[in-house]
């Protein structure tokens, strides 16, 4: 079985990259961020505690959806930036199913990314859900063009261990500063490679 994990700090494009890797290598694709949007629109939040533990539910719901998929021998990939905690519920997973993995990790410039954050939210290019911090839905009179600040991002983002990801296995380092430097046909070649060689 293949276990593929995009992880890495936010506005990376992530998401993008997965699905590339995903369709490229026939594996289906499990992302966090698609399991906190459904449960944005179902469950929503009233302040940023309640926000916080839609997230961990999201991570939770990830990880137990793909432990039974590899038990049974279905590949997958999985994305996620995976925080301190997330990292050591995924470890556990990876050592109850007994499968290796491959790591697709992207960072870049905290600063250059928070930007990219805030422009992707005035664009409305992803669910407003990630956008607000004190509640969603929103109601009459909440600004919603509202962006996060810069401070949010830092204790949010990178000092909740995203920026510093480890796990055993194969790894990938990619500078996502600047997205459209990345050759992504040469990374599902060395991806390819590297599933090939653990799975000989």
């Amino acid at each position: 079985m293949k276990l593929v994990i995009v992880a890495g700090l936010p506005a990376t494009g992530k998401s993008t990259l997965a699905k590339k890797i995903g369709s490229a290598l026939g594996l289906p694709v499990l992302e966090k961020d698609e399991i906190k949007e459904e449960l944005f629109d179902t469950v929503g939040y009233a302040d940023l505690r309640e926000k916080r533990a839609l997230d961990n539910a999201a991570g939770a719901i990830l990880l137990r959806c793909a432990e039974p998929l590899l038990q049974n021998g279905c590949s997958l990939l999985i994305v996620n930036n995976f925080d301190s905690a997330g990292k050591k519920a995924l470890e556990e997973m990876i050592l109850r199913v007994g499968c290796q993995c491959v790591t697709v990790f992207l960072g870049g410039d905290p600063d250059v990314l928070w930007q990219r954050y805030v422009e992707r939210d005035k664009k409305r290019l992803r669910h407003m859900g990630h956008t607000f911090i004190d509640r969603y839905p929103p109601k009459d009179g909440d600004d919603i063009y509202a962006t996060m600040p810069r401070e949010y991002f830092a204790e949010r983002f990178e000092r909740q261990g995203m920026g510093d990801f480890e796990l055993s296995g194969a790894r990938i380092d990619l500078d996502a500063t600047d997205p459209a430097s990345i050759d992504v046909d040469a990374l599902i070649i060395k991806v390819r490679k590297l599933i090939e060689t653990k799975e000989s």
